[in-house]
């Protein structure tokens, strides 16, 4: 059976406070010790009431904060020189997306860091440009965000770009077609070249084309200081049809597409 406590009070602090109060001097120091209790429980409630919580990553009281992870995005400052110069950088790799369609990329080059998630930051120069346009292309085969997302992202603001994107999302060749035909990245052409504007003719392989490849011309542009694809006000990437290279007419990527 538990212990009855319902009389501890009485054999407690309440009779020694009462037996005290019997003498003058003791009477005084139970009541600055009295005073001083009360100010304890004042002030802790204070405190309790204004001191701002100590939270964690859990959420709890008392826990250590913890730093946030610095957030990436920002300006694009991606040097010109070394390898951004070469046509094919030494450090090129290949980018795998969804369904094994794969892509180069260069962390010198381009994309160099993420904004908002999404790979960005090529270099100022034709292979930058080379890139982009190629990421431009392909990204919508990327992980992590939908298609929708990835061609608004990569592609320019104009009067077609909701045209086009809302064309491939309806229409986008699935990666297993893709892979089926054969069709994987080359290479590509810089056509023209200008720190604000580039046609970049992306080489795709083709085997049943007449020369085993195909190249589709973007336009890319050099917008909030990084490369964008831009499209006609009727959202096509480009007007007539795609241009049918040999193997003799672009820089190819070398390596491996996976």
């Amino acid at each position: 059976m538990a212990p009855d406590t319902s009389n501890s009070n009485r054999n407690g602090l309440g009779p020694a406070l009462k037996r005290g109060w019997k003498s003058k001097p003791t009477a005084i120091g139970a009541g600055v010790v009295l005073i001083l209790a009360v100010l304890v429980v004042v002030l802790s409630t204070l405190l309790g009431v204004f001191a701002p919580a100590d939270k964690g990553q859990g959420g709890a009281a008392g826990t250590k904060p913890t730093t946030a992870a610095p957030s990436t995005g920002g300006s694009c400052d991606v040097a010109t020189s070394g390898q951004a110069a070469q046509k094919v950088p030494r450090d090129l790799k290949w980018h795998a997306g969804r369904g094994g369609i794969t892509w180069p990329v260069s962390a010198a080059v381009g994309p160099t860091k993420k904004i908002d998630g999404f790979a960005a930051c090529f270099a100022r120069t034709p292979t930058g440009a080379a890139l982009a346009a190629t990421t431009g292309y392909l990204g919508q085969y990327d992980t992590g965000h939908s298609v929708r997302d990835l061609m608004n992202f990569y592609v320019a603001d104009s009067a077609g770009k909701s045209l086009l994107v809302n064309g491939v999302v309806k229409r986008q060749t699935s990666p297993e077609d893709m892979r089926a035909q054969g069709i994987s990245v080359a290479g590509y052409t810089v056509e023209s070249f200008t720190k604000s504007r580039a046609i970049v003719d992306v080489v795709l392989t083709q085997p049943s084309g007449a020369t085993g490849y195909f190249a589709v011309p973007l336009t890319m542009i050099w917008v909030d200081d990084d490369w964008k694809v831009s499209v006609l006000d009727n959202g096509g990437l480009y007007s007539g049809n795609p241009l049918t290279p040999s193997a003799a007419d672009f820089t190819p990527w070398g390596g491996s597409d996976g």
